[in-house]
Formats: C-alpha cells, structure tokens, sequence
C-alpha cells in the first residue's frame, strides 16, 4: 500500500505560501491618507484657493476624488497614491494663496505721501516810490490823503501839498484834472511833521500857515 502523506504535506505547503504571498500584496484602506487628503482641500478652499490658485486646487479636487473611486473599487495601493498627490496639491494651492493674499494686502496699505517740497517764498514786489492821482470833482486834500491807495490817513494831506506845491496856490481848492504827484515813502520825520501841521492848521490865516509849513522845505 502506497502512502500519500508526503504529497499531502507538499501540497498543504504550497497552498500556505500562495496565501502568505496573496496576503503580503494586500493593503489595508488608506483611511489616514485619505482624512488627510481631504482636510487639505478643504483648507485650500478655505482660504479662496479658487481664485488665488484655481489650477492646483482642481489637481487636489480631482486627485481626491479619484483616489475615493479607487477605495470604492477596492483599489487601496491606487487609492492610497492618489490620496497623497491630492494633499501635495492642495498644500501647493495654501501656498500660491498666502503669497498672492499676502501681495494683496501690501498694495491695500495706504502708501505714505511723498514729503511735501517746501513753499517757494514769493519774491517780494518793491513798493513803489511815487505815484500820480489825477483829481475828482469834490476831491480835497483830505480826502485823497484819506485813500487807502494813497496813504490811507487823512491827517498826511499836506505831504500831498509840499510835492505839488508849483500846481496847487491853496490847500482849500485844487481843480478837477489836476495830476498831482504822491510821494509814496515819506521820511518819519516828513509825516510827523505833516500830522502835526495838519493838526494845528486852522481856516484863520490858512495861507500863511501854508507858507510856514512849506517854508520849512524851502518852499515858497
């Protein structure tokens, strides 16, 4: 009698090492990879990828989503390598994001004004020296002294009358259409000189006060 223990063990030898080979090409689901996958995404969504990043996000997007038809089809070697390129994605469109988020709140920031150039001083226009006024019907001395063009004070019309003193015989009367000149910078000593004559100068021998006054210049 043939004994067939020998093939039996051979055989029982070689059906465990075909299942030890099936097992070891076997993965488990890729369930970490894959969690990871998806916050990732969500993260670069998060942060307005979609616009900032559109073409790395729809890699992440499309990688994901191919790597859970992998895990439906029980594909877990496939799956867990889409899994990973998703997240390597998505971390690519966080980064091009940030930079593009940080890039638009430096050009948001109110730019500080360029220092302002000093003020040119204006270039001071010299008074003039003297002028002419050519006389009004009811002008008077006093009240071409009293212009403000003139010299803005009543009380300096004699000033008037020392300048024109070969056009104007009276201070009481000058004729219409009279030119006179105005001495525009009288000395300190000609307008004191002048208020206090002006002052004490009376309608009682109003001509020979006249003379007094101008005799001082050597005048009449």
């Amino acid at each position: 009698m043939k004994s067939y223990l020998p093939n039996q063990i051979l055989k029982y030898g070689i059906n465990i090492i075909s299942c030890s080979l099936i097992v070891g090409c076997a993965t488990a689901p890729p369930t970490q990879e894959m969690s990871d996958a998806r916050q990732s995404v969500e993260a670069a969504e998060s942060i307005g990828a979609e616009t900032h990043a559109p073409i790395a996000l729809d890699s992440a997007q499309h990688l994901l989503s191919r790597a859970q038809n992998d895990l439906e089809a029980g594909d877990f070697e496939e799956a867990q390598r889409d899994a990973i390129a998703a997240r390597q994605a998505a971390k690519q469109a966080v980064i091009i994001s940030q930079a593009k988020q940080i890039h638009a709140d430096e050009q948001a920031k109110p730019k500080k004004p360029a220092p302002a150039k000093p003020a040119s001083r204006p270039t001071p226009v010299a008074a003039p020296e003297s002028m002419t006024y050519v006389v009004n019907k009811n002008d008077s001395l006093w009240k071409i002294a009293a212009k403000n063009s003139v010299y803005g004070d009543p009380w300096l019309w004699p000033l008037i009358l020392k300048n024109n003193i070969n056009q104007i015989k009276t201070a009481d009367f000058i004729s219409p259409g009279l030119v006179l000149n105005i001495d525009k910078k009288p000395s300190p000593t000609d307008v004191n000189t002048a208020i206090q004559y002006a002052k004490q100068r009376g309608h009682v021998s109003a001509q020979q006060l006249d003379s007094s006054y101008l005799g001082q210049y050597g005048l009449r």
